[in-house]
């Protein structure tokens, strides 16, 4: 398809099945120069993050271009004009803060008072995912099409942020606004590393889910490996860690995106924290982050000390909590008759003196400490980010330098996502790899949506652990 298609269209709508160029044709798009920037929204910072990433290879002025998340979007909206858009609930209970933004900056846009300012500041709009958007969110895009020649991009097999509130129908409501333009239909992502073979299978399994019925995992034996699961934990996790071994340790410098549960999180944390090449990718929200800057802002002394190693000890490993702790202890009450270690000198320092360098200090020092690895960096990069912006401004709580961090996330897309990750589909949607392995296809949560998603993340080689030969 050619970026004239997009760019001729003032209102229309892309349907795009994973892997069949959809990025190409935005970042062709987007490499055309305009008299203003073009606006690009999508949902997750991940997503943020891979398409700027596609754009700068392609080396895309950035002139060109504003990409964001919708809610990114629309909080900097609310932001900018507080009194007509007044938000009234925290980021720290999104159920309500988001649905409110949403709503907020909908109202604002149905006044036309900043139409004008949006038609200044932006030559169209593009939103990619949109399978994803809720009502509110389809009714805000909707309101800015009025505003701005926009066209969509989105893919009714992807749907899987549909747990949070009405969604619109895809047919009958996103199409009868957003008219059909094209469907794509050629497996780039496959073609594009040698594997059409795989590229045609997953096509042909989109169309075989959409339609409900089961797919055998058998049938593209070239490219996919079934394990079985037996529900002895053990087991299973060292098979898991076997196979995603024997992938890396055959293809060295792959990327590799591991599907964990949707449900579980601690689960994800469990198999990085024991797999060494593999780490997590963080909930846009970074509950953990703004919680531990929150611990940290309360406590002072010895407990703080402690609140550190705890916060640590679920992001690296070899914290040797209760090992430090005594030695901690030790240390302070002049009880040891060796020296400490360069961390345990750090969390005595802090236990002294409870500044924030100090803080900053022990978990660095916590990072350095001989057989320590950090298996969720983005969690622990945007903790000592916020510590650090503390640091810088003292006025300000950790609490809320956390909260700036997360937002400022959402707004840039975070550029650290690992190319060995674990995350569930709903955090890996939007990425892709060389090769997938999905740890298990009938977890709670992998409808068919789900598992298209799983599946279509790898380029290369697709690796299944399952109970059965037939999914879902």
């Amino acid at each position: 398809m050619r970026t004239e298609a997009v760019l001729d269209t003032e209102r229309g709508a892309i349907v795009a099945p994973a892997g069949c160029g959809k990025t190409h044709l935005i970042t062709e798009t987007l490499s055309v120069k305009n008299t203003k920037p073009i606006l690009v929204l999508t949902h997750t910072t991940a997503g943020v993050s891979a398409l700027k990433k596609r754009l700068r290879k392609l080396s895309v002025p950035t002139s060109h271009y504003v990409v964001t998340t919708i809610d990114g979007w629309a909080l900097r909206i609310a932001n900018s004009f507080p009194i007509t858009c007044p938000i009234h609930s925290s980021p720290e209970n999104p159920r309500l803060f988001y649905p409110e933004i949403r709503q907020a900056v909908l109202r604002l846009l149905m006044t036309g008072s900043i139409s004008d300012i949006l038609q200044a500041s932006y030559s169209r709009l593009l939103v990619d995912e949109y399978q994803d958007c809720d009502v509110n969110q389809h009714n805000l895009i909707t309101s800015l099409s009025d505003v701005l020649p926009t066209v969509i991009f989105g893919d009714p097999m992807q749907c899987i942020f549909n747990f949070g509130g009405p969604m619109p129908d895809w047919d009958n409501g996103v199409l009868q606004h957003f008219p059909l333009i094209e469907e794509l239909d050629t497996p780039w992502r496959w073609n594009n590393v040698g594997t059409p073979a795989l590229g045609e299978w997953i096509l042909a399994t989109r169309e075989s889910l959409q339609q409900g019925a089961r797919v055998d995992l058998r049938t593209c034996p070239a490219h996919i490996t079934l394990h079985p699961l037996t529900d002895i934990a053990q087991t299973d996790l060292t098979n898991q860690r076997n196979a995603q071994h024997a992938i890396l340790n055959y293809y060295p410098t792959d990327s590799l995106l591991v599907i964990g549960s949707s449900i579980n999180e601690r689960s994800r944390h469990s198999y990085a924290q024991g797999s060494s090449r593999i780490e997590v990718v963080e909930p846009v929200q970074l509950a953990s982050v703004t919680s531990a800057a929150s611990q940290f802002d309360n406590n002072t002394g010895v407990a703080l000390s402690t609140t550190i190693m705890q916060v640590a000890s679920t992001m690296m490993t070899n914290v040797e909590m209760a090992k430090t702790s005594q030695r901690v202890d030790s240390i302070l009450n002049g009880r040891s008759r060796t020296v400490a270690t360069n961390s345990e000198q750090a969390l005595c320092n802090v236990a002294i003196d409870s500044s924030r360098t100090n803080i900053l200090d022990a978990l660095q020092q916590l990072e350095l400490k001989p057989g320590a690895r950090v298996y969720r960096k983005g969690a622990c990069n945007a903790l000592k980010d916020s510590i650090s912006l503390a640091i810088t401004s003292p006025a300000t709580s950790m609490f809320e330098a956390a909260s700036s961090i997360r937002e400022r996330l959402r707004q840039q897309g975070d550029n650290r996502i690992p190319s060995r990750a674990i995350g569930s589909t709903l955090l890996l949607k939007g990425l892709e790899a060389d090769h997938c392995m999905i740890l298990d296809a009938q977890a709670q949560g992998m409808n068919a949506n789900n598992l298209y998603v799983a599946l279509s993340r790898g380029a290369k080689t697709i690796t299944v652990f399952s109970r059965d030969v037939y999914i879902p």
